[in-house]
């Protein structure tokens, strides 16, 4: 049975809370939150603030080596301080449910997920058999997971990362738990998924009567669904109050600068379009599909455009539509199954990888991750010029790049580990242009970044592009990012372009309602624009790969105006005064976008 807290007293109580890892200098300061029940208290930072350290000390999962003092530090009138391992079992699951930024990180890959479930909900509420069987379904079909007797029978890793998410919030929810401490749990989602996450946890504290402690850099995310939010800077609470108070009116010049470096759809202008300058890529009826279980999985269908030197192409759309695939198509990483890419002429798949590489280099969402964890920066940098890197000429490269992007001299002896996020990605842009590429493919470069972060790495692009004249091919699923940096814009859904324009208008006006879908999702960060009032009337779904036999318009389920020949014809992308759009009824460009 589910423990209860009085009226009066609050689910979450923190007060001169400081945590200390090592020697170096406190991580939290002196911290004071306090959530009420049926509250949604956000707590917002940079990398770094102390934000995900002040969550790990309410479900003791801090490092060992860590101390934390405080004066009170308790949960639904429970003290925390001086636990043992017996008693935090005992919150962990019963009381306080944690759900990760990656769900897949904190899902067992061997376990069925309904099998991983009814594990909690037996711990914490003895059921066994086909009533734990029955609260398995019912708990999956409460998170809004479509089919859940079949999806209980499924592996993690055979789910997309929205359903993945909300089966990790179902786990948090199986012990019928009084807190959810939410930390960062829509960053690497796309901008559809996160808003139905967004909106799940609403519902979660309306339905389950829990308090949600929900920590994010995104301050869209915390307009759109906190109650109270906390600003947190070096460990310490330099703003806290209600969301419309804090956020419209912030007193805190952190707060007004998190603000001001937040891109927002609608309100920063686009990018100036660049001249029109030659085609240096062209894409001719490119399809790439993979075998998977006996069918054909079409992960690109058709898709034909062309990129122009000088300009900023940026490719959007949700996972599974299509543009990482069609990325590594033209980095030459993957060979199109039918259709052709030619770059200044050659066909790329015909030409040596090595031919490519010096005019052509990618940088990728997870810098980490794509450099060698066992090589200096500095090696890893000057990877790009080959047996060059050794001369004097080639090490002088190196550290001009890296002195290019903001870093010192002293980084080329340092290990990738030891610099952060932002710091890293500026590696990651060094290593990309030290041998003075023409073109620039960057899939996902900011995801993962602060907002600040974030903002001076989209300048070192911007800056980059105009002095060295670069092509940059921008693939993302952040559209506020895209108007900013981009020239024109290509929108995939489904393997497919469904609209391609200049980036102002496209956002101006947008013709498809996929587009329109995208463009309503983006969490704005005034308060004032809660979902409730805008929420979008395109059925929920997703755009992974389709089968090749597939007709029709692969939008239809999803579309608000959906008729018969959508769904027996497939729509071609069509120009209308250099503004494509692929849709049997287009929306009138004097119509609001779908909200």
């Amino acid at each position: 049975m589910r423990d209860t807290a009085t009226a009066s007293q609050p689910l979450l109580d923190i007060s001169g809370l400081t945590i200390t890892y090592g020697d170096a200098p406190a991580a939290v300061q002196d911290v004071s939150l306090r959530m009420e029940p049926g509250e949604i208290l956000g707590l917002i930072g940079e990398s770094g603030s102390g934000k995900s350290s002040v969550a790990m000390a309410c479900a003791g999962l801090l490092p060992r080596g860590a101390r934390v003092e405080a004066e009170r530090l308790a949960v639904c009138g429970q003290a925390l301080l001086g636990l043992d391992t017996r008693g935090w079992r005992g919150i962990r699951g019963r009381l306080v449910g944690t759900i990760f930024q990656d769900a897949m990180g904190a899902l067992d890959p061997s376990m069925r997920v309904g099998n991983q479930l009814a594990e909690v909900i037996n711990r914490h509420r003895g059921l066994r058999g086909r009533d734990r069987r029955k609260a398995v379904v019912e708990l999956l079909d409460r998170v809004g997971i479509p089919e859940p007797e079949r999806r209980a029978r499924q592996y993690s890793f055979q789910l997309s990362g929205g359903l993945r998410q909300r089966v990790a919030i179902a786990l948090a929810l199986a012990g019928d738990p009084r807190i959810l401490l939410a930390d960062e749990p829509t960053t690497a989602l796309d901008v559809t998924v996160q808003a139905g996450i967004l909106e799940l946890f609403r519902e979660v504290r309306d339905e389950f009567g829990v308090g949600v402690l929900l920590i994010s850099h995104d301050m869209g995310v915390i307009a759109q669904t906190a109650d109270r939010v906390g600003v947190m800077l070096d460990g310490k609470i330099v703003e806290h109050g209600a969301v419309s108070d804090v956020l419209l009116h912030p007193r805190a010049d952190y707060t007004r600068r998190l603000l001001a470096a937040m891109p927002r759809v609608g309100e920063t202008d686009a990018a100036p379009t660049a001249p029109m300058g030659r085609p240096v890529y062209t894409i001719q009826g490119v399809r790439k599909t993979f075998r998977s279980k006996g069918q054909h999985i079409a992960a690109v269908r058709g898709v034909s455009l062309d990129v122009r030197e000088g300009e900023v192409l940026a490719i959007v759309g949700e996972s599974g539509s299509g543009k990482s695939t069609l990325a590594r198509m033209l980095a030459g990483l993957e060979a199109p199954t039918a259709g052709t890419i030619t770059f200044d002429g050659q066909s790329v798949e015909h030409r040596r990888r090595t031919a490519l590489a010096g005019r052509l280099q990618m940088v990728f969402q997870h810098p980490l991750g794509s450099l060698n964890p066992k090589l200096r920066v500095g090696t890893s940098v000057g990877e790009p010029l080959g047996r060059e890197a050794r001369t004097k000429q080639g090490r002088d490269q190196v550290a001009g790049a890296l002195d290019e992007v903001g870093l010192p001299a002293g980084a080329q002896r340092r290990f990738p580990h030891e610099f952060s996020g932002g710091q890293a990605q500026r590696i990651a842009v060094a290593r990309a242009l030290v041998k003075r590429p023409d073109v620039v493919i960057l899939d996902e470069p900011t995801s993962a970044l602060d907002v600040s972060v974030q903002a001076q790495i989209l300048d070192l692009l911007t800056e980059f592009k105009r002095d060295r004249q670069l092509t940059y091919i921008f693939i993302s699923h952040d559209l506020a990012v895209v108007q900013k940096i981009s020239d024109r814009v290509a929108v995939m859904y489904a393997g497919e372009v469904v609209e391609m324009g200049d980036t102002a208008q496209v956002f101006a006006q947008p013709r498809h309602w996929y587009t329109q879908a995208l463009l309503a999702a983006v969490p704005s960060p005034d308060p004032r624009q809660r979902p409730e009032a805008r929420r979008g009337k395109v059925r929920p779904g997703g755009s992974a790969g389709t089968l090749t036999a597939a007709t029709g318009c692969s939008f239809a389920t999803r579309c608000p105006r959906q008729e018969d020949v959508c769904v027996t014809q497939r729509p071609v992308l069509n120009a209308h005064d250099d503004h494509h759009v692929a849709c049997h009824h287009p929306a009138e460009q004097t119509k609001e976008p779908v909200r």
